[in-house]
């Protein structure tokens, strides 16, 4: 299931450019939304909010719990503006996810184990994908989906979507077919096999080349004695 962490969030009155205020002061102004729910303008402590994420990630399900609210809101990250589009975040938005109906996510692929084909071959491992879509309740999201490379035993092999095991409760989403990772032939091996291919000629071809040979050193063989004295003769008559 994917990691659940609690921020804590206070109505926010401050609005517009009166925000710039807020950030100085270590808050961060957000703003909770979601299907059929009325927007609420919040703030969170600037501080709290990035140890949240460099900890449990970007897909991290959240329990906002707004001051003055009766239960927590369960959320998730659906907007994050940055200072400079790469500096420290600015402003947030949360979406608020009912924890019965299911949603569609994306969950991270971890690869793990050993592929024979790299180990025993000398291959080299090549990822094709890193992510796949989901769809399950909120609170059943998985923080990351294990694959195993054990598989992996030759270079005619490939690790597909369809090849993952998840939770009973979690619908995937990307096609089967899609491949995860193979494992690439060391390039000295393909070399031998294409050297070895073009020295190995057909039977006739090594007798006509045998026959050119006997050609050309025929010619090059130099007359006999009596055949030069013969030749100096008729030349002389």
């Amino acid at each position: 299931m994917a990691e659940r962490v609690v921020i804590q969030a206070t109505p926010r009155t401050v609005l517009g450019k009166k925000v710039a205020q807020l950030r100085r002061n270590g808050r961060l102004p957000a703003n909770a939304y979601g299907r059929g729910i009325d927007s609420q303008a919040v703030d969170i402590d600037a501080r709290e909010f990035a140890r949240t994420i460099k900890s449990a990630g970007l897909r991290a399900m959240i329990q906002l719990s707004v001051e003055g609210e009766s239960s927590p809101r369960y959320v998730i990250l659906r907007g994050l503006a940055r200072k400079g589009g790469t500096g420290d975040p600015i402003h947030v938005d949360f979406f608020q996810v009912d924890p019965n109906i299911p949603i569609q996510a994306n969950v991270p692929l971890r690869l793990t184990g050993e592929a024979p084909a790299v180990r025993d071959l000398a291959g080299t491992l090549l990822p094709g994908l890193d992510v796949i879509a989901v769809r399950c309740k909120p609170l059943d999201i998985p923080d990351a989906i294990t694959v195993d490379l054990g598989v992996l035993n030759s270079f005619d092999v490939s690790l597909t979507v369809g090849d993952i095991a998840v939770p009973g409760d979690v619908e995937v989403l990307t096609d089967p077919a899609v491949v995860i990772a193979t494992v690439n032939a060391p390039r000295i091996r393909v070399a031998a096999q294409r050297g070895q291919h073009h020295l190995r000629p057909t039977p006739a071809a090594a007798a006509h080349a045998r026959g050119k040979l006997r050609q050309r050193l025929g010619r090059r063989q130099p007359a006999q004695p009596h055949q030069a004295r013969q030749q100096r003769r008729g030349d002389s008559g």
